[in-house]
């Protein structure tokens, strides 16, 4: 509690200064460009507390007010996002070409930790996927120029949030309880999100290749269980062997993730103690920090 409770010193102090940075711009500028870049970094900034209220809350020492807060803050960041976006073409600001990309990608991983530790969507995940996805098209209309691509390849940047889109529907399948219908339909969106990956794109970023496999492996899984029949006086020959074959299928899949997991795993085992934390604690999503 005694490192919860810094932390949120420290989040609380970085907010109180960005607030005061704000209005001396404002005072200083009025509705400016650079009124515009801080109000964004503002918004970093409540959008990390919210990250760090709502993931330690059950060690705060008050759970209930951790939650409120996490909650509270993640709204105005919302609020706050929006007004850059709406008036940020009016007043001239546009940022590098790859902000508003990397800016939703960070959004939609630290909100898609929220709802794999149970909390229901609190931001409205999907208008983060839209807009993400709106972002990398008007990209894709110069793929050799825009600044998106300076660093990862068109097919890397798609695939980073092919992969949150998969992620997302393996969520929503698990939170279904019927043994059909909506579960199959998410688990199928999954599963053609993670084939078309593999096979359009020339490679393939592991993590997301881990993911893809998941997808694919949940696919065969699932089409056993819902399609297969409980009596076995009933089951015919076919279906025996459409079984063994799902069963196969699944097997190979499930080796050729593991040889992945491997390959990523080594790629990670020279590096100092430090960088491997971090690498894990960056792709948890549990924050997302901002760039100064």
């Amino acid at each position: 509690r005694r490192i919860v409770a810094k932390g949120s010193s420290y989040f609380l102090k970085a907010i109180k200064a960005g607030e005061d940075a704000l209005k001396r711009i404002n005072d200083e500028e009025g509705f400016s460009e650079n009124y515009l870049i801080f109000m964004q970094q503002l918004s970093n900034r409540y959008f990390n507390r919210a990250m760090f209220l709502l993931t330690v809350r059950e060690d705060h020492a008050s759970p209930t007010r951790a939650e409120d807060q996490g909650l509270l803050d993640l709204m105005t960041c919302k609020d706050m996002d929006q007004e850059v976006v709406d008036n940020g073409d009016r007043d001239g600001f546009k940022g590098d070409d790859d902000v508003y990309f990397e800016l939703l990608m960070g959004r939609i991983t630290g909100v898609l930790r929220l709802l794999k530790t149970g909390y229901s969507d609190p931001w409205g995940i999907e208008e983060l996927f839209e807009g993400a996805r709106n972002a990398l098209v008007a990209a894709l209309q110069e793929p050799d120029h825009h600044a998106l691509f300076r660093d990862i390849q068109p097919a890397g940047q798609m695939q980073r949030l092919d992969s949150a889109l998969i992620e997302y529907y393996l969520w929503l399948a698990s939170c279904q309880t019927d043994d059909g219908g909506t579960r199959r339909e998410c688990v199928e969106l999954a599963a053609v999100i993670a084939i078309r990956m593999m096979f359009e794109d020339e490679y393939l970023i592991g993590d997301a290749a881990v993911l893809a496999l998941r997808a694919l492996i949940e696919h065969t899984r699932y089409d056993v269980v819902v399609d297969g029949d409980d009596d076995d006086d009933d089951t015919t020959e076919d279906e025996e062997d459409s079984d063994d074959s799902a069963d196969g299928i699944r097997t190979a899949l499930s080796q050729y993730r593991h040889g992945i997991e491997e390959a990523i795993a080594l790629s990670h085992a020279g590096k100092d103690l430090m960088s491997r934390e971090s690498y894990t604690a960056a792709n948890m999503g549990d924050f997302s920090m901002e760039t100064f």
